[in-house]
């Protein structure tokens, strides 16, 4: 006899994926989870997902970290797609107000303002840290 899952996890799916830091990083999570939501369906989030994600994930490599993992997941029940972003950089992402003049600063800006909400928490065993982005 199988065990039901529980509900919440009977309304998501999810993909979870591992990169490298270096200047590859966002256009790697860019293409995979572009194929995600269009494998879910959900291609009409997608060219929001991808900026989100890009910015994130610039940001872990921006800021140093040795590790990065991403968890794209669908809240069927919500309509809601999830991304997140965890790194092993110390330090939690601090907005700054943008500088016109310079070509850094915005990225958190532009995932408030396309996200229905976004933060941050610590990481599992307080290394490192995950910052999120809903979207619907």
């Amino acid at each position: 006899m199988r065990t039901p899952a529980p509900p919440d996890e009977e309304n998501r799916i999810h993909a979870t994926f591992a990169l490298a830091p270096d200047d590859r990083a966002p256009a790697g999570a860019r293409e995979r989870v572009a194929r995600e939501l269009h494998g879910w369906g959900l291609a009409r989030l997608a060219d929001d997902a991808l900026t989100v994600v890009s910015e994130l994930v610039t940001n872990a490599v921006r800021y140093g970290a040795a590790h990065i993992t991403v968890n794209v997941e669908w809240h069927r029940t919500r309509e809601a797609v999830e991304i997140a972003v965890w790194d092993d950089a110390p330090g939690t992402p601090q907005r700054r107000e943008p500088d016109f003049v310079s070509e850094t600063g915005r990225g958190l800006h532009i995932v408030e303002r396309l996200s229905t909400g976004w933060g941050h928490r610590p990481g599992t065993g307080g290394i490192g840290k995950t910052v999120w982005a809903e979207l619907r």
